[in-house]
């Protein structure tokens, strides 16, 4: 099948903005998708996506219960399809804090918007971030003023329904000089076989401004996810991403870092499980351009049946960014003999004055914890359930939203009941 075969049912959605148009140039004219040929997509094979024809379904969608976060208190923006669904969310929102979608926006909103909106994430040779360009239908804006703090998480929750639907969601983050939210970014999946969902997210993080961004990717086994993050860090800034991967055929996770400013703490967080023939990416990329900043990064991964992951972390040190400290870790656990992971991390240094680490391991779970808890009491499958809930325990501590981390908790023991 060729690119413009792939491409036709998109050239259907209409292109609102300018930016739209130039990538759709680009996209068209010479820009191909991503191959095993490609380094830094050695390990992924991007063909049963490319060669799939997809759909934009109209679906409707009367209540999103089912999908919620038992016991979260949060201020809840809805996109069914890639499209804003005011019925479904909640438009209650505090001072200092602006939540817009690009189809409610106002001509002046939309201008505030397109400050930032293409403006962070590279289209320069990415083809799934210029397809989602090219083709999103909508935007999420979440703005947060200079000095505020907003108490309830912002939850924006994406639902793919339809049979191969084809969505390209589009976030924009913007948080002001000394500002505070967390954002949870959910993917969710209904009646969605062999669905496509290609997320791009820009955050701005401003000086002295704090924030956390979780990623739950949920849109069932036959579905196919690339999210790619671009995080922009000004001076003094805190700013901590969490993705956790619990379905997915095919799921790809592009996480970059331009750490542009002093003081700045970076830290990244990911686990993954997978089972049957599925196959999950994280490729993480932190650039250290100024001295005196901290990173952290830890990725887990469960890996069962005949399942594969993969792993591309790399930190790059600029030759001005000089007493930087950055420590990045890559743990998998395999539960079987037939599931496989690729793991890479990364340091590449240009200053001469800095602390940075860097390594992996790949096992099995430890046969001798195992036969203790069962001398316990603890049947084999109890035993192996709460090794694996210790294991992931590292990364699911980092979750600062207690609902959420109490609702992973609950997924990772009834995903290894039996």
């Amino acid at each position: 099948m060729s690119k413009q075969d792939f491409l036709n049912p998109f050239d259907q959605i209409a292109a609102t903005l300018p930016l739209q148009g130039k990538a759709r140039a680009i996209i068209h004219n010479g820009l191909d998708f991503p191959t095993t040929r490609d380094e830094y997509w050695k390990y992924t094979r991007t063909a049963p996506i490319t060669s799939t024809i997809f759909k934009q379904n109209e679906h409707k969608v009367d209540a999103v219960d089912q999908y919620l976060i038992e016991g979260l208190n949060a201020h809840l923006i809805v996109f069914v399809n890639g499209e804003y669904s005011k019925a479904l969310s909640n438009t209650d929102f505090p001072k200092g804090v602006k939540v817009l979608s690009l189809s409610q926006a106002s001509a002046d909103e939309k201008i505030a918007m397109c400050e930032h909106l293409g403006m962070h994430a590279k289209n320069e040779g990415q083809a799934f971030n210029t397809l989602n360009t090219s083709y999103f239908k909508d935007v999420a804006f979440i703005k947060v003023e200079d000095n505020v703090e907003v108490e309830k998480p912002l939850h924006v929750l994406s639902l793919s329904a339809g049979e191969k639907q084809a969505i390209n969601m589009r976030n924009l983050i913007v948080l002001g000089a000394n500002s505070k939210a967390n954002i949870i970014t959910q993917y969710e999946g209904e009646g969605n076989e062999e669905g496509f969902t290609n997320v791009v997210t820009e955050a701005v993080v401003g000086p002295g401004a704090k924030g956390g961004l979780y990623i739950i990717q949920n849109e069932g086994d036959s579905a196919s996810h690339i999210n790619s993050t671009q995080i922009e860090q000004a001076k003094d800034s805190q700013f901590s991403v969490v993705t956790v991967t619990k379905s997915g055929k095919l799921v790809r996770n592009n996480l970059n870092y331009e750490v542009n400013g002093e003081g700045c703490e970076s830290n990244m967080y990911g686990v993954c499980f997978t089972r049957g023939k599925q196959h999950v990416d994280n490729h993480t990329f932190v650039d250290h351009l100024l001295p005196n900043c901290n990173s952290n990064e830890l990725y887990k991964g469960v890996m069962n049946d005949k399942s594969t992951g993969v792993f591309n972390g790399k930190i790059m040190v600029r030759r001005d960014a000089q007493k930087t400290n950055a420590f990045q870790s890559n743990q998998n656990v395999l539960l079987t003999d037939t599931a496989s992971i690729f793991t890479k991390p990364e340091l590449e240094i240009y200053a001469d004055d800095v602390k940075c680490s860097h390594g992996c391991t790949v096992g099995q779970l430890d046969e001798e914890a195992t036969f203790y808890l069962q001398s316990r009491g603890l049947s084999k499958d109890d035993a192996t359930k709460l090794l694996i809930q210790a294991f992931a325990s590292d990364v699911i501590e980092k979750v600062e939203i207690e609902a959420l981390r109490e609702s992973l908790e609950a997924f990772i023991h009834n995903q290894f009941a039996n």
